[in-house]
């Protein structure tokens, strides 16, 4: 398989095998999801009042997400994957869904929140 890899060079200008155009509708399908996972767990689990059942699908949800994009972005990094703003796009997407992981799953430790505490302090004074 890796000398196949390594012998394929880049493909000629304008040629796009059926898998590829199957690889990259799945790329633009699952960037899709990724934002009603990442809505959904704004609007349900930041915003709402979860119940232990909700956090924990949403949970598994973002963390399958988040190997998936994983596998799409290591597959649209190749050199030779034609749609290059669809490689970016996978890109961001990993990295919104990282975020949303540690903003909801690995909350700041106590010293972390004391040192953003200080530092809103000393940047709005007169704020309570």
């Amino acid at each position: 398989m890796a000398m196949a890899e390594e012998m394929a060079g880049p493909p000629p200008a304008g040629s796009v095998t059926d898998i590829e155009r199957v690889l990259a509708e799945n790329i633009r399908t699952f960037c899709a999801q990724c934002e009603v996972v990442i809505h959904r767990g704004y609007m349900q689990i930041i915003r709402g009042a979860p119940s232990p059942d909700l956090v924990g699908r949403h949970r598994r949800d973002l963390l399958w997400a988040l190997r998936s994009a994983r596998l799409y972005h290591r597959l649209a990094g190749w050199e030779d994957f034609a749609d290059r703003s669809l490689a970016e796009l996978i890109e961001v997407k990993l990295k919104q869904l990282e975020e949303h992981w540690e903003y909801i799953y690995e909350p700041p430790s106590a010293e972390e929140t004391q040192k953003l505490q200080k530092m809103i302090q000393e940047m709005f004074p007169d704020e309570s």
